[in-house]
């Protein structure tokens, strides 16, 4: 009897263990994204959204920037699926693209919010802000882009000292919304938008087989063929 209760004991702290480890076994994703601005027509003109500049939140992970791990890598160029979306809104005059990246992403349940950290500079404007992708019942993505101007002389060559540089101009692009993976998602604004597509991928920090083991069986496969086909010969 007392065995049986130890067993039982036993058998409850293992399926406890197994239980916890299988809760906090992350999920990973790929978070991919394009901005774009909307080409203003000649005879418009956009009041701007907002009068302070963006603060960026003190936890915002740069990509590439944690050690010994995928997790918020960049993706390259051949892991992205929205090339063919980037390169028609380069063929269309009323977009204009901006940025195209996106990233991997471990999630697990409960865990706190880690925005990442997006800064894009060009001749006169600057797109910066954070792309937070997080688990809460759902899945939900946060955008929070700034997109400052400021405007070109209309001479380059005369001297920014001599024109004076008038304030930027400042847009911004704020908002939360329920993410379907493999869905394309679309972030609207009057100067500038995101598309966004999150996939759910395998662990890329799980060991791979090498293909050497595979070529280690060919060999017995021919093998066996051989003898096979002695066997079957008359005698």
């Amino acid at each position: 009897m007392i065995i049986t209760k130890r067993f039982y004991l036993l058998t409850l702290l293992l399926l406890s263990i197994h239980t916890v480890g299988f809760a906090n076994e992350a999920d990973w994703y790929s978070i991919e994204y394009i901005v774009f601005e909307h080409t203003p027509l000649s005879n418009q003109s956009l009041e701007p959204w907002e009068k302070e500049p963006l603060a960026l939140p003190s936890n915002a992970v740069s990509l590439n920037s944690l050690p010994n791990t995928k997790a918020f890598n960049s993706l390259s160029s051949n892991q992205k699926q929205l090339h063919g979306i980037y390169n028609r809104l380069t063929k269309l005059s009323s977009y204009k693209p901006i940025l195209h990246g996106g990233w991997f992403q471990p999630l697990k349940s409960k865990e706190k919010l880690k925005p990442v950290q997006i800064i894009h500079h060009s001749s006169n404007r600057q797109l910066e802000g954070t792309l937070t992708f997080h688990r809460g019942r759902f899945l939900h993505l946060n955008i929070d882009l700034q997109l400052s101007e400021s405007p070109l002389p209309a001479d380059h060559a005369i001297h920014l000292s001599t024109t004076g540089r008038q304030a930027n101009t400042l847009y911004r692009l704020k908002e939360t919304r329920q993410i379907k993976t493999s869905n394309t998602h679309y972030f609207d604004h009057p100067r500038f938008g995101v598309l966004a597509i999150v996939e759910k991928i395998d662990s890329p920090e799980k060991p791979i087989s090498m293909p050497k083991t595979i070529e280690q069986d060919k060999p017995l496969e021919n093998k066996d063929r051989n003898e096979s086909a002695q066997s079957t010969q008359p005698s």
